[in-house]
C-alpha cells in the first residue's frame, strides 16, 4: 500500500550508520581459491576415504570434545561447541530471535512419524547468558511435536512445522514455554519425512519463505481461500498469520537451505539438481519427469561438482567479522562427505557465477552431519550437527538399528586470526531496543541484525516508527543500506509516501533503486502511475536494477509493456542468463492473461520480436497462443527441433477444426522427410491426447500413410552384441562428418557402450575397396603402443569363416582420430562378401567413405529404421488398421527384423484381433529356438491382454522354463482373471514354487482386482513361505565376498551400466533421468551399492514407487508416474521409455510398494559382470 506522509521528528544518527555498509559497493572480482592446511597436507586422508563413503559408518561415536579435536578450518578460524547432548537432541533447523537466542528443532522420532498426539520431539531455545560463546540456558517451547523441521521465532512465540501443519506456538507469559498453539497452514504431505517444510526464512517483505521437500504433495490455502498445490521440491511464502500463501518457485528435487543477501536475492541449495541457485520468483526448475514451459528451466548458480546429492543448510556471510575473502560467500553443509563447503561468486551482469573455494570445515569424524548452517547476529557461523552413524533416508532402511536418536551438537565458528574483535557497540536484545537504536541498526554490518531491526520497527514499534523512518530516508547523508531497509519498513507499515517512492526509484545508488522496484512490485500499482519509472529502469546502467524492473513488469499488462520487454530482450548480453530468463518469464506471465495474449497475437511483429514471442508462447496455455504459433510455423523456416513443441502446443490448445490445416502443413512441408513427419505426427497425437480429443480423419490418414511407408523397409545392416540377445532399441547409427574438403557418412555402434560386431549387406567384391574409420581408444598411462581390439574385416559370403581382408586398429594418444584404408582385392574380384566391423573392449569405431559404392552407409540408419518400424506398428495397433495385417505378419516373420520390433509386431497383431492371432503369438512363446530374452518380452506383451486363449499358451510355456523366463510368464498370467486362477492352480498343484507369488512384480498384479477366492488362495499358499529379503541378503553377502575390482577395466563396467542402467540413470550427463542421477554414487560404498543392485525394493524413495494401472478394457500396465499433461497421465516403463494413458481409459490405479528398477539383476548378472558394474560405480566419486 502506498500513502502520503510527513516527517515529524528528527534524529541525529551516527555518520557510519548513515553511510551504510561500504563493502556492498566494492567491485566483484574473482579470486584464486584459498587452500586450507588440510587440503595441502598429507593428513588430508583423515577427512575422506572409505570411512566417509559408508552409508552406515563403521567408526564408533566420539564425545563432543573428541569430535571437535578432529575439525579442520582455515588458519585464523576457531570452532567451539555451542551445545550438545544431553541438553539438546538431534538438531535439524536453526533460527535466531531478536534477543540473540538460538531456536532449534530437535527430533527423536525421525525418520518415523509418530501417531497423532504421540510425538516427543521439541523446539528448544538456547541462550548464551554470560556471553562466553556457549549455550547455558535451555528452554523447551514445545515438546510433544512430530518431526519438526522449519522454525521461525516471532513475537510471543514461534511459527514452526510439525507433522502435518505449520503451527503458531504462543508463549503468552514469557516463560519460554508455549501455552497454546493453532494451525497457520496445512496439512502438508509427509509420506517422506526427510524434507517436508524447512528453512523458514523471514524476507525483506515480511513474509515467511520456506522450502517444500522431496516427494510430498501438499495443497494448502491461506485464510483468504487461495490455495497452492506443490509436488515434491518447491519453494513458497506465507504471511506469518496464515492469511495468504503463494508459491514462489516450481521444481527442484529437495531444496534444503535458504538465505537472502543485501540486494534481496534469495539463494537456495538443492539435494539433487544443482548445489546452488539464486532463485528467480515464478521460475521453473528441473525435477524428475518435469518439462519446461516455454522459457526453459531457470539457470543454476553452480553446476554439480564434487558435492554429494545430500546438501543441507545454507549461510550467506553478510558481516565484517570474517576476513574480506570470506565475506559474501555461501557456506553449504554436505551430510554425506561430512564437511562444509565454501563458495565465492562474482557477477556477470546480474548473473551470479559461483566458484568452489577450498572446503571450509573438514571433520575427521565420519559421524559429523552438518544439516544446517546459519550466520548469527554475532557474526559467527553456527552449524547444526545431526551427529549420526546413518544419514541416508533411502540408502539405508529406516528401521536400521544403527540410527542414532540421542546425540546432537551445535558448533560455533568465529574468526580470531586478527587477534581482536570488531570495535563496535553491541546490543544483543533487540526485542527491547527503542526506536532510535533500531533505526541505527538498519545500517548494522550484520544483515540478520538489520532484518531483525526492521521486523521490530514494524511489529513492535508500529505506527510510531513511521515518522522517524521517513525522516531517515529524507536525510541527505543516509547510506544505501539503511535507506533500503527503511523503504521496506514503510511499505510493510502501509506508510510509504508516493513521492518518496518516486524519489527512491530515481535514487543515485543502484542498491536503493533495486529495492525500490522490489517494494513497488509488492505494493501493487493498479493505477499504473509508476509504469513509466519501471520502463525507465529497464534502461538503467546497473543490471540488478534492470532485473528488478523486469520482475516488476508483469504488474502492467498492456501491449506497451510487452513491446518494452521485447525491445529489452534484444539488449541483454548473452552471459547474463538470469536477466534473460527473468525478462522472458515476465513476458510469459503477461501473455498468460488471456485478453492480453489475444491482443498481442492479433498484432504484427518484426522478425526478432516474433522469434522471442514464439519461444515464450509454447508456455502460454491458450487458443490465441496456439493460433499464433501455427501462423509462425507456416510463415517461417522453423528448425525441426523447435517445431515439435510448437505443433504439440497447437494440437493441445488450438481449436479442433484447426487440426486439418496443421496436418496438411506438416505433410506438405516435410513431404520428402519421413523421419521428421513421424516425429511431428507423434507430437500432434500427444497434444491431441492432452486435450482429451480424438484423432480426426486427416491425422488417421497421415498415420496410415506413414505406417505403410515404414513397415516394408528392411534393415540390410545387421549387428550382434556381446552377451546380449535382446535390446529395446537398435544400437547401430549413422551420422555425417564434415571436414574442410568433404562431407561423408559413417556407421557404427552409438557411443553408449555396446560391443560386438556390425555386418554390412552382401556385395560383389571389386578390385579394391577404400574406406575410412573414425576411432577412439586411447593408450593407457605408460603405454607406447597397443592393439585396440577394433577390427574391420571382409568375410566371404560363401564361407563366413573365411576372412579375405582385414585391418586391425591400434590405440592412440589422441582422443579421436581418422584413418584411411585401401584393400587390394583383385584376387577376390567377382566373389560375394560382406564387411564385419568388430568392436574391441574399449572406445568406439565408425566406418564410412566406402569406394567404390558397392557397399554404402544407408541413408536411413538401422536405429532410425527400426524406430520407424516400431512407430508404424504402434499406429496400426492403436487405430486398428486391419488392412495392414499381412505386412505386420511379414515384419514378424522377417529374420532381419530387430527382436524388439518383432515384439511390437506381436503386440499389434493382438491389438488387431487377439482371438485370431493368439495361436501365432503363442507359437513364438513356445519356440525354444528363440532366445529366452525374446520369449520373455513376448510373454510381457501377451500379459497386456485379457484372453483365455493366451492363458493356455502361458501356462504351457511354464513347463521347464528357466527362472527368469518363468517369472515373466507368471507376471503375465497374474494380470488377467483367468490367468490368476491358472497361476494359483499351478502353485497349488506343486508345479510352481509358492515363493514365485511373493515376487514384487507378481504379487501386486495378482492382487489387483483379484476375487475374494483368489485372495484367500494367495494367503493360504504363501502363509509359510520365508520372506524374499532373507534370500536376497544371502545373495548380497555371497556376491560381496567374491567381489574384487583387481584387473577390472572401468570400461567393461561402463558397458554393463549403459546396457542395464542408463535408460533410467544418468552419469556425467549421459543417460536418462527417470531415476536419480548417479554422479558421485561411488561415495555410497560397496555394501550399499550391492544392496541397491541386488535388492532394489529393500528401501526405496516414495518418488520412485511404481503404479499398477488397470484399464477399462482389462489391460494391465506398470509404470513410474512422471507427470500429468492435460487429460493424460505420463508414466515410464522399466526400459526408461515414457508412455501416456488417457485418464478416461483408467479403471483402477494402485500405488505399489515397489520401485520401477528391475529386481532380477541377481539372476541376469553373473559374478564377473557384477564385479565390473560395481567397480565402475565405485569409481564415480
Amino acid at each position: 500500500m502506498i500513502v502520503s506522509g510527513k516527517s515529524i521528528v528528527a534524529a541525529l544518527l551516527p555518520a557510519a550508520i548513515l553511510a551504510g555498509c561500504a563493502y556492498l559497493s566494492r567491485p566483484d572480482t574473482a579470486k584464486p581459491p584459498v587452500r586450507t592446511e588440510a587440503e595441502a597436507s598429507p593428513e588430508a586422508a583423515k577427512y575422506s576415504g572409505s570411512a566417509f563413503s559408508e552409508h552406515v559408518r563403521t567408526t564408533e561415536p566420539q564425545s563432543p570434545e573428541e569430535e571437535m579435536a578432529g575439525f579442520k578450518l582455515p588458519p585464523g578460524f576457531k570452532i567451539e561447541l555451542f551445545a550438545a547432548e544431553p541438553q539438546i537432541g538431534k538438531p535439524i533447523n536453526l533460527a535466531f530471535d531478536a534477543r540473540g537466542r538460538l531456536w532449534v528443532t530437535e527430533s527423536f522420532e525421525y525418520p518415523f512419524a509418530a501417531n497423532p498426539g504421540q510425538g516427543k520431539d521439541r523446539i528448544a531455545v538456547l541462550e548464551d547468558a554470560d556471553g562466553d560463546g556457549k549455550a547455558d540456558r535451555f528452554t523447551h517451547l514445545a515438546d510433544t511435536l512430530n518431526i519438526p523441521i522449519g522454525v521461525l521465532p516471532v513475537p510471543g512465540g514461534a511459527v514452526a512445522h510439525s507433522i502435518p501443519n505449520l503451527y503458531r506456538f504462543t508463549d503468552a507469559d514469557g516463560d519460554g514455554k508455549a501455552e497454546s498453539s493453532h494451525q497457520v497452514l496445512g496439512p502438508f504431505g509427509y509420506k517422506d519425512t526427510h524434507g517436508m517444510v524447512s528453512n523458514l526464512t523471514r524476507g525483506f517483505d515480511g513474509w515467511v519463505h520456506a522450502c517444500h521437500g522431496f516427494t510430498n504433495t501438499s495443497r494448502v490455502a491461506g485464510k483468504d481461500g487461495d490455495s497452492v498445490r506443490m509436488e515434491s521440491g518447491n519453494t513458497f511464502r506465507f504471511r506469518p498469520d496464515g492469511s495468504r500463501v503463494e508459491q514462489t518457485t516450481y521444481g527442484r528435487v529437495n531444496p534444503f537451505g535458504m538465505v537472502f543477501d543485501e540486494r534481496g536475492y534469495l539463494y537456495s541449495s538443492d539435494c539433487h539438481s544443482s548445489p546452488l541457485y539464486q532463485l528467480i520468483t515464478g521460475a521453473d526448475y528441473p525435477h524428475f519427469g518435469k518439462k519446461e514451459e516455454g522459457v526453459g528451466f531457470a539457470p543454476a548458480m553452480k553446476q554439480q561438482g564434487k558435492e554429494s546429492t545430500a546438501l543441507s543448510g545454507l549461510a550467506y556471510y553478510a558481516d565484517e567479522r570474517f576476513p574480506p575473502d570470506y565475506r559474501r560467500n555461501l557456506f553449504l553443509g554436505d551430510v554425506v562427505t561430512s564437511r562444509v563447503y565454501r563458495n565465492s561468486f562474482s557477477y556477470q551482469g546480474s548473473t551470479p557465477v559461483a566458484r568452489a573455494e577450498a572446503d571450509f570445515l573438514l571433520s575427521a569424524d565420519p559421524w559429523f552431519r552438518p544439516v544446517d548452517v546459519k550466520m548469527g547476529p554475532d557474526g559467527a557461523l553456527y552449524v547444526a550437527d545431526f551427529y549420526n552413524r546413518i544419514i541416508g533416508h533411502y540408502e539405508v532402511p529406516l528401521n536400521n538399528p544403527g540410527r542414532d536418536r540421542i546425540r546432537g551438537r551445535i558448533w560455533r565458528i568465529t574468526y580470531t586470526g586478527d587477534g581482536k574483535q570488531p570495535a563496535r557497540p553491541e546490543r544483543r536484545d533487540w526485542s527491547a531496543a527503542p526506536a532510535t537504536e533500531l533505526l541505527q541498526a538498519l545500517g548494522h554490518p550484520n544483515l540478520p541484525v538489520r532484518l531483525t531491526a526492521a521486523d521490530q520497527l514494524v511489529e513492535r514499534i508500529g505506527a510510531a516508527a513511521v515518522a522517524p523512518v521517513q525522516e531517515l530516508l529524507q536525510g541527505e547523508g543516509t547510506g544505501p543500506v539503511p535507506y533500503s531497509h527503511g523503504l521496506w519498513v514503510l511499505h510493510r507499515l502501509g506508510a510509504l509516501p508516493g513521492a518518496l517512492l518516486s524519489r527512491s526509484l530515481a535514487h543515485p545508488e543502484a542498491l536503493v533503486r533495486t529495492h525500490a522496484l522490489r517494494v513497488l512490485k509488492e505494493a501493487r500499482d493498479p493505477a499504473g502511475q509508476y509504469a513509466g519509472a519501471v520502463l525507465k529502469a529497464l534502461r538503467d546502467p546497473d543490471p540488478h536494477v534492470q532485473r528488478a524492473a523486469a520482475e516488476a513488469m508483469p504488474a502492467y499488462p498492456t501491449a506497451e509493456t510487452v513491446k518494452a520487454l521485447l525491445a529489452f530482450d534484444r539488449q541483454i548480453p548473452a552471459h547474463d542468463t538470469h536477466l534473460r530468463y527473468t525478462a522472458r518469464l515476465g513476458l510469459r506471465t503477461l501473455l498468460r492473461q488471456e485478453r492480453l495474449a489475444e491482443a498481442v497475437t492479433a498484432q504484427s511483429w518484426d522478425a526478432g520480436d516474433t522469434e522471442v514471442l514464439a519461444g515464450v508462447m509454447t508456455g502460454v496455455p491458450s487458443a490465441a497462443a496456439g493460433q499464433f504459433l501455427f501462423r509462425y510455423a507456416t510463415a517461417h523456416a522453423v528448425p525441426k527441433e523447435r517445431l515439435v513443441p510448437i505443433l504439440q502446443h497447437v494440437a493441445r490448445y488450438a481449436a479442433g477444426s484447426a487440426m486439418d490445416p496443421v496436418v496438411a502443413f506438416a505433410r506438405q512441408k516435410f513431404a520428402g522427410d519421413l523421419s521428421t513427419q513421424y516425429s511431428l505426427y507423434n507430437t500432434l497425437q500427444q497434444g491431441l491426447s492432452q486435450r482429451g480429443g480424438q484423432a480426426g480423419k486427416s491425422l488417421l490418414d497421415w498415420g496410415a500413410a506413414l505406417a505403410g511407408s515404414f513397415l516394408g523397409a528392411r534393415n540390410a545392416w545387421t549387428y550382434q552384441t556381446s552377451g546380449i540377445t535382446m535390446l529395446q532399441r537398435n544400437p547401430v547409427f549413422t551420422y555425417t562428418k564434415k571436414t574442410a574438403t568433404d562431407t561423408s557418412s559413417f556407421i557404427g555402434f552409438d557411443q553408449s557402450g555396446f560391443k560386438g560386431a556390425i555386418h554390412s549387406p552382401v556385395f560383389e567384391i571389386p578390385d579394391s575397396l577404400s574406406f575410412s574409420v573414425v576411432l577412439s581408444d586411447r593408450l593407457a598411462s605408460g603405454e607406447s603402443s597397443a592393439p585396440s581390439g577394433h577390427v574391420v574385416r571382409l568375410r566371404s559370403a560363401a564361407d563366413t569363416a573365411v576372412v579375405l581382408a582385414q585391418t586391425r586398429l591400434m590405440k592412440d594418444a589422441r582422443p579421436e582420430w581418422q584413418l584411411d584404408t585401401l584393400w587390394d582385392l583383385r584376387q577376390y574380384r567377382g566373389q560375394r562378401g560382406y564387411l564385419e566391423i568388430t568392436y574391441g573392449p574399449a572406445g568406439y569405431l565408425h566406418a564410412g567413405k566406402f569406394a567404390p559404392a558397392v557397399v554404402a552407409v544407408p541413408p536411413v540408419g538401422p536405429r532410425e529404421l527400426a524406430n520407424r518400424q516400431k512407430f508404424a506398428l504402434g499406429v496400426i495397433g492403436t487405430h486398428k488398421l486391419a488392412d495392414f495385417t499381412p505386412q505386420v505378419k511379414a515384419c514378424l516373420a522377417d529374420p532381419l527384423t530387430d527382436p524388439f520390433v518383432k515384439v511390437a509386431a506381436a503386440r499389434t497383431l493382438l491389438q488387431l484381433d487377439a482371438t485370431a492371432h493368439a495361436p501365432l503369438v503363442g507359437a513364438l512363446l513356445a519356440d525354444g529356438r528363440q532366445p529366452v530374452s525374446f520369449r520373455k518380452e513376448i510373454a510381457g506383451a501377451m500379459g497386456e491382454f485379457v484372453l483365455p486363449g493366451l492363458t493356455g499358451s502361458l501356462v504351457k510355456a511354464l513347463q521347464g522354463a528357466p527362472l527368469d523366463f518363468q517369472l515373466a510368464l507368471v507376471k503375465a498370467l497374474a494380470a488377467s482373471p483367468d490367468g490368476k486362477t491358472a497361476l494359483l492352480a499351478q502353485v497349488r498343484g506343486g508345479k510352481l514354487n509358492p515363493r514365485v507369488l511373493l515376487d514384487p512384480n507378481v504379487e501386486e498384479r495378482l492382487l489387483l482386482n483379484a476375487s475374494d477366492a483368489q485372495r484367500r488362495d494367495y494367503r493360504e499358499l504363501t502363509a509359510n513361505v520365508d520372506p524374499v529379503n532373507q534370500e536376497r541378503e544371502t545373495l548380497i553377502r555371497h556376491r560381496l565376498a567374491k567381489f574384487s575390482s583387481a584387473q577390472i577395466q572401468q570400461e567393461s563396467g561402463r558397458v554393463i551400466f549403459i546396457q542395464n542402467c542408463s535408460p533410467c540413470h544418468q552419469i556425467k550427463k549421459e543417460g536418462g533421468l527417470v531415476g536419480p542421477q548417479l554422479d558421485g554414487v561411488g561415495n555410497w560404498g560397496a555394501q550399499l551399492l550391492a544392496t541397491k543392485i541386488l535388492d532394489p525394493n529393500r528401501n526405496i524413495s516414495e518418488a520412485f514407487r511404481t503404479y499398477t494401472i488397470r484399464l477399462k478394457n482389462g489391460k494391465v500396465l506398470t509404470g513410474l508416474y512422471r507427470r500429468e499433461e492435460g487429460q493424460v497421465l505420463v508414466f515410464a516403463n522399466p526400459g526408461g521409455e515414457e508412455f501416456s494413458v488417457a485418464k478416461s481409459d483408467i479403471a483402477e490405479k494402485q500405488g505399489s510398494k515397489y520401485t520401477l528398477m528391475p529386481d532380477y539383476f541377481g539372476e541376469v548378472l553373473e559374478q564377473e559382470n557384477f564385479n565390473a558394474l560395481l567397480t565402475y560405480l565405485l569409481a564415480q566419486q
